[in-house]
């Protein structure tokens, strides 16, 4: 297992347990399957995992009790426990210490290594600023309670520089991988960090499953090279990066436990070939399967048939990102029949209308596929 020294003189394993993912006794409800996911702990804390990350919210609240009752039976200084205070919750209860009180006794601890303001959107942020989270987390902090204050971050780039400016952190996290360190400027939230020396704390390094899924074109790309997965490179790429402290994987299974540990128990540096790679993928994955579109309406004004043409396509987009085969299904079965890509008939005015110029006769025909395709 690699390691990670950012914080003080501490050795936390550069992979880093995301619970929030665990296997479930019902799919159709939050009820971990506590058996399995001990389990799975117990594999990754043999094999040098020592980070762990939960939620107040993950799986229902159900992952601080498993953390409660399955992580704590190992001694309290082999391993680092993160979770994180609701500003939603906040609004309705504007009280960080009976929440916080309350994850401390779910959790079973006496105190929690990593603390952070959970998912900090420019909406979020006010609530937080408003109920005084931040100096709460910095009593909390001189009491011993909390060893290292950060934020995880889903906001604009003008807010994330203010807080940076404004107020001290111990490590702040954020959504990395090498499709949105473009896509969404991820590099630049890095950057930052790394200036300031705020060590960064990696989430969705694999883009919520997509960066395995992939699509051919792109996996054939990594299959060239050998047989490690696809996630393998994604996780690589993040934790590559000098400033990246741990890297998150919220793991469900076996599988992927063993697949993660065999990857952070070699070299994690990507080659100059594995580079081009990756880079490649990520232009493929884009290529491939997103449509770039806009949302302008100037097709709307041209389709005889009055298909949902820009909605079609965003629910498309976030189904590429996400490859959640059954969510997609469902957000396009609501979609009217009378408004549905199978009503296309490839006229194509809607081509001339359209300011990127996408073939939207062709997209509409694969889309409308994608459902019996995926079951």
């Amino acid at each position: 297992m690699q390691y990670s020294s950012l914080i003080k003189s501490e050795k936390i394993s550069k992979l880093g347990f995301g619970l929030m993912r665990l296997p479930k006794i019902d799919e159709n409800s939050e009820d971990i399957d506590f058996e399995k996911a001990g389990e799975l702990v117990d594999i990754a804390i043999k094999s040098g995992v020592n980070y762990f990350d939960t939620a107040f919210v993950y799986n229902g609240g159900n992952s601080e009790e498993f953390v409660g009752e399955v992580l704590t039976k190992y001694p309290r200084k082999s391993f680092y426990l993160a979770t994180k205070l609701p500003g939603w919750s906040l609004k309705t209860n504007p009280n960080p210490k009976e929440l916080f009180d309350f994850q401390l006794e779910r959790c079973n601890v006496e105190y929690f290594d990593f603390y952070l303001l959970h998912s900090v959107n420019d909406d979020i942020a006010e609530v937080f600023e408003k109920t005084g989270s931040y100096e709460f987390l910095r009593q909390m902090k001189k009491e011993g309670k909390i060893k290292n204050i950060g934020f995880s971050f889903h906001g604009s780039l003008s807010l994330f520089k203010r807080w940076l400016k404004e107020y001290e952190w111990d490590f702040v996290q954020i959504q990395l991988n090498y499709y949105d360190w473009e896509n969404q400027d991820a590099k630049t939230l890095y950057r930052l960090l790394e200036e300031k020396g705020i060590p960064c704390i990696v989430m969705e390094p694999v883009r919520g499953g997509s960066l395995q899924k992939l699509n051919d074109e792109a996996r054939a790309v990594f299959s060239e090279l050998s047989d490690d997965s696809p996630a393998s490179y994604a996780l690589r790429f993040a934790a590559q990066l000098p400033n990246v402290l741990t890297v998150l994987s919220g793991m469900s299974d076996k599988e992927q436990v063993l697949d993660n540990i065999k990857t952070f128990s070699g070299n994690i540096p990507l080659s100059e070939e594995e580079t081009t790679a990756v880079n490649k993928a990520a232009v493929l994955f884009r290529k491939n399967f997103a449509v770039p579109c806009t949302s302008c309406g100037y097709c709307l004004e041209a389709c005889p048939n009055s298909i949902a043409i820009p909605d079609i396509f965003m629910l498309f987009n976030e189904y590429n990102l996400s490859r959640d085969d059954a969510a997609f299904n469902k957000s396009y079965k609501d979609i009217p029949k009378n408004k549905n890509a199978g009503l296309c008939v490839e006229c194509g005015e809607c081509i001339e209308h359209c300011p990127q110029k996408i073939d939207i006769p062709k997209k509409l025909k694969h889309i409308h596929k994608v459902p019996d395709s995926i079951g």
